[in-house]
């Protein structure tokens, strides 16, 4: 029987996507996208932009719904899972409070060569590693794994898709923004979210510590 009620309280998807976006680090990501696409026309830009935002929607979903299941397959307990997610967004964290910065890697604008064309730059680096790195993944194999609906599951999905629609309009309106903020807004906005990633970091740790350890309960 298809259970759809929804248990997962409004509160808690706003918190999931708050964390999902500040992971993304918008203002942190601004300056690597305009580097990585000055060389394209507008129209090009935006085309970029969309495909980013969708492939990001694709992707996650996938992830949601086939995450737990690929855990399974390799032996993988939810709670060591969790455990190893929330260690895993406390590392991505630390950056962005200390020093403003995005938690995934740097990227060697150099290394791309604008002759192969706008497509080449879609998956790698756009969405891998700028737009979605370890922490998110992590983030949604977690919060899928603690759903125990298919409405609420069907609730994170859509937050997903709100993530994806926000990810688009960073990349769209990625010129007028850098201009506007600056470096020293971008930094205390990235400070913020990162003290918000760290916060649910350590509930999803704690929960599946646990787990793991009932006596801690």
């Amino acid at each position: 029987m298809i259970i759809m009620e929804i248990t997962i309280s409004l509160k808690e998807l706003l918190l999931y996507l708050v964390a999902l976006f500040s992971i993304f680090s918008p203002f942190a990501v601004i300056g690597p996208y305009t580097a990585l696409t000055r060389d394209f026309s507008q129209g090009i830009r935006n085309k970029i932009a969309f495909r980013v935002g969708l492939f990001t929607v694709i992707n996650l979903i996938l992830i949601a719904w086939l995450g737990e299941f690929i855990l399974q397959v390799l032996g993988i307990s939810l709670a060591a899972l969790r455990c190893a997610g929330g260690l895993v967004l406390i590392i991505a964290s630390l950056p962005m409070i200390s020093k403003g910065g995005s938690p995934r890697r740097k990227v060697d604008h150099g290394s791309i060569n604008q002759d192969e064309g706008w497509q080449s730059i879609i998956v790698t680096p756009l969405i891998f590693p700028i737009t979605m790195g370890a922490g998110t993944i992590a983030l949604i194999v977690t919060q899928a794994s603690q759903v125990v609906s298919l409405g609420d599951r069907l609730a994170l999905n859509i937050v997903i898709l709100i993530h994806g629609l926000l990810v688009f309009a960073t990349y769209f309106f990625s010129g007028p923004v850098l201009k506007r903020i600056g470096t020293q807004g971008n930094d205390v906005i990235t400070r913020i979210g990162g003290i918000i990633l760290l916060s649910l970091a350590f509930m999803i740790f704690t929960t599946g510590l646990k787990e793991l350890l009932p006596g801690l309960g």
